[in-house]
């Protein structure tokens, strides 16, 4: 399946890109991308513990399943005051 992932700060700078297509197995889940991305990208795996997930603009944990063209977004914590 093709999903469209979609980073911001951080999490950008360490996939090289703010946007970009990844292929994932059928059944894939946001957990089973996000592993996929840090083994290509490693810089990632530092940032995971911190990062939130949308899918297709709604807030969601890392079990959710994906569905062919879903949009993924990685999110860094927001700060400020």
């Amino acid at each position: 399946m093709r999903i469209r992932v979609v980073a911001f700060a951080t999490a950008a700078r360490a996939l090289g890109a703010s946007e970009r297509d990844w292929d994932v197995a059928p059944g894939a889940t946001v957990a089973d991308l996000v592993r996929s991305l840090a083994a290509v990208h490693p810089e990632l795996a530092r940032d995971l513990p911190r990062l939130a997930f949308a899918v297709d603009g709604e807030l969601g944990r890392d079990d959710r399943p994906l569905a062919e063209g879903s949009e993924v977004a990685l999110l860094p914590p927001v700060s400020g005051g």
